[in-house]
């Protein structure tokens, strides 16, 4: 069951950052909530047009976002590797919004208007 479901995640990977446009990803705010040298890889949506846009999943349900970023970071724990997803967002008003989940089987999120604007492991 793992390997399949690192099978279908690397192939999502690989997958979005075919698609995604050449954009300069969001900086992970520091200090970093994973320790250094771990795995990671991030996806950058943004709000399209005036429109409310939404974001559900961890346990938030936000329609009024501005923009937001996914982190999936994957670090050992002693001998566990720990998949873990880290969320930041912004607000139409300005004001941070923030998640996160480490349980692979359960993490969902879908969007409501907005757009994938970039894809790929950051500049740490």
């Amino acid at each position: 069951m793992r390997a399949r479901s690192f099978v279908f995640l690397t192939a999502l990977l690989i997958a979005v950052d075919a698609f995604a446009q050449t954009v300069q990803l969001t900086s992970v705010p520091k200090p970093l909530p994973f320790p250094e040298g771990s795995a990671v890889f991030q996806w950058d949506y943004e709000c399209v047009g005036q429109k409310g846009c939404g974001f559900t999943g961890f346990g938030l349900d936000r329609l009024t976002l501005r923009s937001a970023s996914i982190v999936l970071a994957r670090f050992k724990v002693g001998e566990i590797e720990m998949p873990t997803y880290f969320f930041w967002g912004t607000l139409i008003d300005g004001s941070p919004v923030t998640g996160m989940d480490q349980n692979e089987f359960s993490f969902r999120f879908s969007t409501v208007n907005m757009k994938l604007i970039a894809a790929g492991p950051p500049g740490l």
